[in-house]
């Protein structure tokens, strides 16, 4: 394997600050980092009391925003870091209201400012979630075109990566995503892809007893044998890591999503993507453990047998553990993703890649 690591840990305590956690990353030796755009807004009203966040029309407190930007990346060139993606943009997609499509270039616009100041030329886009945007491919591929094109005139040049999400209104698999950005047809435009998401369209099911779909195996094998022969190496931008708990029990997640008025697959996404291996790794057993039983290696082997060999990064979030007010919390994770990283690795070396 040739690939880079980089990793990406949610906020859940505030005292878990951004600085604190970029830290953490670049002492358990990874040398890029992905960076939560909500992340970066909490530090900056850390920083400046009365910060207001950037709406979904791009209006907000950017001149604070860029100050706290030019920070972090003074941070991360100390730490020998480089920000490899922002994440998440979301809810661009799809629209007929012009009035709207403006609001989201407008967003667009100010996000590749923040991008700018941190140095990082990749903007994650997370497939919509909102029902009320188009069903029709085309029409999302109208809009991603766009954005790919304005992108791709900044100075650097901005990659744009199309990410499943599996509670996405119209776009939740990969064949999804892929079939959006055939139609974009943008060289700065391609996937982000992620061993939860495929997991919990191909595997997956946390709301049934035993946490699977029904024939998971079979479907699973079948989306990753497709996986493997569909999907142009170059088109992957990069690659997320995270494994899945199925420990929060099935009452208490319809609950929480219910309560958010969420999906339940986005309420699971959101508190109990643990790391592969995590249990092994820190030595849990039984109730301590995270409880992770998605088929994490097997996706990873999909995505490098089309030929692939570029960025991941472990993306996780886990609100039991990671909500505590502990100082070693951010440090325990970096490490344990580092180990999660070269067990993948050499699972992946003895299947011969």
């Amino acid at each position: 394997m040739h690939t880079v690591a980089s990793m990406n840990e949610a906020g859940m305590n505030s005292a878990h600050t951004l600085p604190m956690k970029l830290r953490a990353i670049a002492e358990a030796g990874f040398p890029q980092v992905e960076i939560g755009f909500p992340d970066l807004e909490a530090y900056a009203s850390q920083a400046f009391p009365g910060y207001k966040e950037l709406d979904n029309s791009g209006k907000g407190d950017l001149y604070n925003l860029l100050k706290t930007a030019k920070e972090i990346r003074e941070l991360c060139r100390e730490l020998g870091l480089k920000v490899l993606v922002v994440h998440p943009f979301s809810e661009f997609e799809g629209y007929d209201d012009e009035r709207k499509r403006k609001e989201n270039m407008t967003r667009a616009r100010a996000w590749f400012k923040v991008l700018a100041a941190l140095d990082c030329q990749m903007l994650q886009v997370g497939s919509s979630d909102d029902p009320s945007s188009s069903s029709d491919l085309d029409v999302m591929a109208r809009d991603l075109r766009v954005l790919a094109d304005e992108a791709a005139a900044q100075e650097p040049p901005i990659k744009i990566a199309y990410e499943m999400w599996a509670w996405g209104a119209h776009v939740n698999t990969w064949e999804h995503t892929w079939e959006v950005c055939k139609r974009v047809d943008r060289p700065n435009l391609g996937l982000c892809l992620d061993t939860f998401q495929i997991s919990a369209r191909a595997y997956a099911d946390p709301t049934s007893s035993d946490g699977r779909l029904l024939a998971a195996q079979d479907r699973l094998a079948d989306s990753l044998s497709a996986l493997s022969n569909t999907i142009p190496p170059e088109k992957i931008f990069y690659f997320q890591i995270s494994d899945g708990s199925h420990k929060h029990g099935v009452d208490a997640l319809k609950a929480s999503a219910q309560k958010q008025g969420i999906d339940p697959l986005y309420a699971w996404s959101n508190a109990w993507r643990p790391l592969p291996f995590q249990d092994e790794i820190e030595g849990k057993k039984g109730d301590e453990g995270y409880g992770g039983y998605l088929p994490v290696v097997e996706i990873c082997e999909a995505v490098v047998r089309t030929g692939w060999r570029g960025p991941w990064s472990f993306e996780v979030f886990y609100e039991k553990d990671m909500s505590r007010d502990d100082p070693e919390v951010p440090r325990r994770w970096a490490r344990s993703a580092k180990a999660s990283y070269e067990k993948i690795e050499g699972k992946l070396r003895e299947r011969g890649l």
